[in-house]
């Protein structure tokens, strides 16, 4: 099935999960609402939009350098009157009696993610164009969080989760290892008789609806020598491999 290679990578990312508006967490790898709003945000599509086409890719993640969460401490409204601080994106203002409103955002610091994406050569072919040339300008979760590499490595007629296990690691080597541990994350079963690891709601639907997915999350063994630094050395590794 045709694919696309994609590459992740920034000094914060954010993976949005369940909130409650005071507290907006991170999960620790992309979920499939960020890559479909990634995607279609590179299309110039708005944020309504169904997405039907884009819900038909499906992805699988390998997790080069976990990174660490950071978290981003904000105060709204300390010391203003009511009247000029809004409650909400649309303008509410906040009712009599609440004082400074206090949130926490949370990000993935230094991490970095290849994606193997999969589907109808119709919507391969419509994502990588936009990637290629995107509308908007791409973010990884947030708007506050650019990518620090291209997003788009290539599309392959070949099996592009298979190809994860080849192309260069963007991480630095450990010291004296052969081999390294690297985590992948599957939205479909590695093995026939594996059990999902968990279940996230990160399914995109109409009118801003989320549903859920099972996850199986896998370890393999690759060569140290797949690792090719976290700066330029991985870009001119990459280069040297998509050749």
């Amino acid at each position: 099935m045709p694919g696309l290679i994609l590459h992740l990578s920034a000094p914060w990312q954010s993976w949005g999960a369940p909130t409650d508006h005071t507290v907006r967490p991170t999960h620790q790898y992309p979920t499939r609402s960020g890559l479909t709003g990634l995607i279609a945000s590179a299309l110039g599509r708005p944020r309504d939009s169904a997405n039907t086409d884009l819900n038909q890719l499906t992805y699988t993640v390998r997790v080069d350098r976990a990174g660490h969460r950071e978290m981003d401490f904000h105060t709204i409204g300390g010391g203003y009157p009511r009247a000029m601080t809004p409650a909400t994106a649309n303008g509410t203002r906040r009712k009599e009696g609440e004082g400074t409103l206090l949130t926490e955002r949370w990000y993935l610091a230094d991490a970095a993610f290849t994606v193997a994406a999969t589907g109808p050569t119709a919507v391969i072919t419509l994502a990588s164009q936009a990637l290629a040339a995107p509308i908007y300008a791409p973010y990884l979760g947030r708007r506050s969080c650019p990518p620090d590499t291209p997003i788009l490595i290539r599309t392959t007629d070949n099996d592009p989760a298979a190809e994860l296990h080849r192309m260069p690691l963007h991480a630095n080597a450990p010291r004296g290892a052969v081999t390294l541990s690297v985590k992948f994350i599957h939205e479909t079963a590695p093995e026939p008789s594996a059990h999902p690891t968990t279940t996230l709601r990160d399914t995109p639907g109409p009118g801003r609806t989320w549903t859920s997915r099972d996850i199986w999350e896998t370890r393999a063994n690759l060569p140290a020598s797949l690792c090719a630094g976290a700066g330029t050395d991985w870009i001119n590794a990459l280069t040297a491999y998509t050749r």
